[in-house]
């Protein structure tokens, strides 16, 4: 959805809802969305037109956190009680096998951290007189490599 959509479809949606009152008649929610959408398409097409996005380019920013596409351990923790947000760490267990835990404890799976780097495209954007308008920005984060 484009920045400032919302904006234009409650726009639409004040005008339509406006002519409505005037005309005094009742829409059913079908045909109330379809004048919505007639409406919203209108005023996005006055707007304009936006370029292609750009290639995907590293930001700078990475970060470290526990990564699915990484190794994992095993770990015996406390089973918690409504009251109890502490856990205790047991004896981990080997990659394939998860350990055998004292009673009270169960083996809960850890992942290894992973590296990702965070990376962002863009695309500009005019009005119909060719004259620019705003620049919209998307972001994704890309796995990198286990370890941090």
């Amino acid at each position: 959805m484009k920045p400032g959509s919302s904006l234009l479809r409650a726009v639409a949606l004040v005008c339509t809802s406006l002519a409505l009152t005037a005309c005094g008649g009742v829409m059913t929610p079908e045909e109330a969305a379809a004048e919505e959408a007639a409406a919203l398409a209108t005023v996005e097409a006055e707007l304009g037109s936006c370029g292609t996005w750009s290639s995907w380019t590293n930001t700078g920013t990475t970060s470290c956190a526990p990564s699915t596409m990484c190794d994992f351990y095993w770990v015996c923790e406390r089973l918690l009680k409504e009251d109890d947000a502490e856990s205790i760490l047991g004896e981990g267990g080997s990659a394939n096998r998860p350990p055998v835990c004292p009673s009270g404890q169960t083996a809960v799976r850890r992942y290894e951290s992973g590296r990702s780097n965070q990376q962002s495209s863009y695309r500009v954007c005019f009005n119909d007189a060719g004259t620019y308008t705003h620049t919209e920005y998307q972001y994704q984060t890309v796995f990198s490599t286990c370890g941090c």
